[in-house]
């Protein structure tokens, strides 16, 4: 559109081509949600890689230091990776949009059959006592999220001395 428009309206070329670019762009945007959603990765390559890839890609677009480290963990699958992926996700979000942390340390590990996933930041921390209904609505979700994969969900947190997130799934030789 943008070529044919150039010897007849130059101004609508010029429009056509922003516009061009502003389609591509959304496109990107769409797909980088899609994918942060439930990445290929996650059933391709497993949770580590996942969680890898994520933190990598929330330090790059949030410019907070992001350390992952794990432990050897069996390759999961099914619930339980999801739930470990999601609930890593939605606490590094909300490190984003409320803690004021300059980093964040994510850890993965499995002991006694139990894995473990722990996100702690460094930022101004909250009373979970303190938050409304509506405010509370992705820490809810991510107890919930928590329970229908077996496990259970912990947030310690204090003004001004951070928060941690820590997920607790059985696992063992059921399907994951």
């Amino acid at each position: 559109m943008q070529e044919r428009l150039k010897k007849t309206d130059p101004a609508a070329a010029e429009r056509a081509l922003t516009m061009s670019g502003l389609i591509d762009k959304n496109l990107q945007d769409v797909r980088g949600m899609a994918i942060r959603l439930r990445p290929g990765v996650l059933d391709d390559l497993g949770l580590i890689d996942a969680l890898e890839w994520y933190t990598t890609d929330f330090e790059q677009r949030t410019k907070i230091t992001c350390i992952f480290e794990h432990s050897a963990v069996p390759r999961l699958k099914g619930r339980v990776a999801t739930a470990a992926y999601r609930i890593t996700q939605e606490a590094l979000t909300n490190v984003a949009r409320h803690a004021g942390a300059s980093n964040v340390d994510v850890s993965q590990s499995v002991e006694n059959n139990v894995l473990q996933v722990i996100v702690a930041d460094t930022g101004r921390g909250f009373d979970p006592g303190d938050l409304s209904e509506t405010e509370g609505l992705g820490l809810a979700g991510m107890r919930e999220r928590a329970g229908l994969a077996g496990g259970t969900l912990t947030i310690v947190s204090e003004q001004g001395r951070g928060t941690t997130v820590s997920l607790q799934i059985p696992i063992g030789n059921r399907d994951e």
